[in-house]
């Protein structure tokens, strides 16, 4: 294996592991030796590969909007409708594997830093980005541009929302509730559709061959 490729392998590694010990311990109780400790390594080795907590931790919340992106592009390229690509980002956004609580509060940790790391700025702003854009794409082609607009403004507000509850719940809320409240919120402003209803269903049977845990 190239140096190159190693130096990657073990950033994603050591991403990973900061992540995963953000989720159990919080953002105080986060340390270089903690996440050296999950990944099996010496707190040298991990500044080695960053530098500092900060640069670590930033990787970590990279590494996480890395995932979400991975579902929802792989599931756009299995969409064949508008409303299909619709409901992959929504799908893609309430990931089996992270839309738990513990791991919304590691999000949740990260995100309240935002207003003071321009780093976590510019990700964050990338995420919002990405999602406004492919929402509107396929919104474009079911309505007029104006309401295209509106409405995938409004999908993005309820998915923060829904991860917001989802971290600050005790005991959470499960996906298939996330996913119901964005759908009563469709039914409200697209009534009856069914090539949406159709879309829903297909689109969360892809989903959970593709993840089924």
């Amino acid at each position: 294996m190239g140096r190159n490729n190693l130096t990657l392998l073990r950033r994603a590694e050591y991403s990973k592991a900061a992540f995963e010990t953000l989720s159990e311990l919080g953002l105080s109780g986060t340390t270089i030796d903690k996440v050296a400790e999950r990944a099996g390594t010496s707190k040298t080795n991990i500044l080695h590969y960053f530098g500092s907590k900060a640069q670590l931790l930033e990787m970590a919340m990279r590494y996480a909007h890395a995932d979400f992106a991975q579902d929802v592009r792989e599931l756009l390229v299995r969409s064949e409708t508008p409303w299909e690509r619709v409901y992959s980002v929504i799908e893609g956004n309430f990931s089996r594997a992270y839309f738990k609580p513990r791991l919304a509060h590691a999000w949740l940790a990260l995100c309240a830093e935002v207003p003071y790391r321009s780093a976590y700025q510019r990700i964050q702003s990338a995420t919002h980005k990405r999602t406004a854009s492919n929402l509107v794409h396929a919104l474009g082609r079911i309505t007029d541009r104006k309401t295209a607009c509106q409405t995938a403004f409004s999908l993005s507000v309820l998915i923060d929302g829904l991860w917001v509850r989802c971290g600050t719940t005790p005991d959470g809320i499960s996906r298939d509730m996330a996913i119901g409240q964005i759908s009563h919120y469709l039914e409200a402003a697209f009534p009856g559709d069914a090539e949406r209803i159709a879309a829903k269903a297909r689109i969360a049977e892809i989903n959970s061959i593709l993840n089924p845990h």
